[in-house]
């Protein structure tokens, strides 16, 4: 399945986790999408205008950081499946980091 296809059967959200049959032992986070990380993508299907694809790879076992790339050079080969969360991801450090109630702007 293409990750533009997979972004739109996400509800049209990324945060969704992804493997490559030509990936040993990997498996990467989709970032965004043309920019977007919700929202309807650019263009038409199933090219949607090459938008750029961002991911995170990771050793699919330990959450080690592997280099796959910081952009999908091929969204649209079909050799993409979606995977689940991994348990290592939960409290990995690689999240975003919470909100701090000294940055957030006074309640009224």
């Amino acid at each position: 399945m293409t990750i533009y296809r997979m972004y739109v059967d996400q509800g049209n959200r990324a945060g969704f986790w992804v493997q490559h049959r030509s990936w040993p032992n990997a498996c990467a986070r989709v970032d965004s999408i043309g920019g977007l990380e919700s929202g309807r993508l650019p263009g038409r299907a199933p090219n949607h205008d090459d938008a750029e694809v961002r991911i995170r790879g990771f050793d699919v076992r330990s959450g080690r950081p592997v280099d796959l790339g910081a952009i999908i050079q091929t969204p649209c080969d079909q050799h993409f499946a979606v995977i689940a969360e991994p348990m290592w991801f939960r409290n990995h450090r690689f999240t975003k980091p919470p909100v701090l109630a000294a940055l957030a702007p006074p309640v009224a």
